[in-house]
């Protein structure tokens, strides 16, 4: 019986060493499973009408535009869609390796534990709130992903708790099939899960102290305006400094 118990208790610890060691070993892993970055290519704009088209010489004539000269670039992010209905856009962070897809699934969940291809993936995926519309439309757009030892994924937004490289790297850019939006951060900050930092319906005057919220909250002062006729984005991911932390990064939408 004794013998037993023993021959149990090993066998018990040989399959945490084995569980520990494979996570150590994909914790190491240095490639992130995700599809190449096509080049960003400018969409020309619809060509006018025939009637938005004047002569210099004779306004009353209209120019026609000969068939030949009319030309059709595939939108870079069909090819991505393609792969996965679920993509939403393209994640570029300056001074750091984030140069990322972005998906959204029917919930916060699935991307936790899944990669860009739906592949059961330690890594997950870096995506967007299930409650977000993209497209630019949202007034609060939040953006997940997990952070890791290496820096993969997420791992290197800490890099924004050092007040030079923020300073050196205030502005990140995110693509999708409709165009490429800047985006300036005005706030850095580590705290406790808190959902609260995370809302994206807002009434009356709930927006601009949300706003105010945020930028009292960063650990270095900012300068960047932000008010509540403008979009923001936050990119947020796990943080060890705090029980429970976050790190959360708010950036507002440059429009000039």
């Amino acid at each position: 019986m004794q013998k037993s118990i023993w021959v149990l208790l090993l066998t018990k610890l040989l399959f945490l060493q084995i569980i520990y060691f494979g996570v150590q070993e994909i914790e190491q892993r240095k490639d992130v499973v995700v599809p190449e970055k096509k080049a960003q290519v400018a969409v020309p704009q619809q060509m006018a009408s025939s009637t938005d088209f004047r002569s210099e010489t004779d306004s009353s004539e209209e120019a026609a535009v000969p068939l030949e000269e009319l030309t059709f670039t595939i939108n870079p992010s069909a090819e991505y869609y393609q792969m996965n209905p679920d993509y939403v856009g393209w994640l570029s962070v300056n001074g750091t390796v984030i140069d990322y897809p972005v998906v959204r699934g029917q919930d916060n969940e699935m991307y936790l534990s899944n990669n860009f291809y739906r592949e059961p993936d330690i890594f997950g995926a870096i995506f967007m709130d299930y409650r977000n519309i993209g497209m630019g439309i949202d007034r609060h757009t939040i953006i997940y992903g997990h952070y890791t030892q290496y820096g993969q994924m997420f791992g290197e937004l800490d890099k924004f708790l050092n007040e030079d490289f923020l300073k050196e790297n205030l502005e990140f850019t995110f693509s999708d099939g409709y165009g490429q939006r800047r985006y300036r951060i005005f706030s850095v900050h580590v705290a406790p899960a808190d959902t609260s930092f995370l809302d994206i319906d807002f009434e009356g005057n709930e927006y601009t102290d949300f706003l105010a919220m945020l930028k009292n909250l960063s650990v270095f002062p900012s300068d960047v305006a932000v008010t509540e006729e403008n979009n923001i984005l936050t990119l947020m991911t796990c943080n060890d400094s705090a029980e429970n932390g976050r790190l959360f990064i708010h950036a507002v939408e440059v429009t000039e």
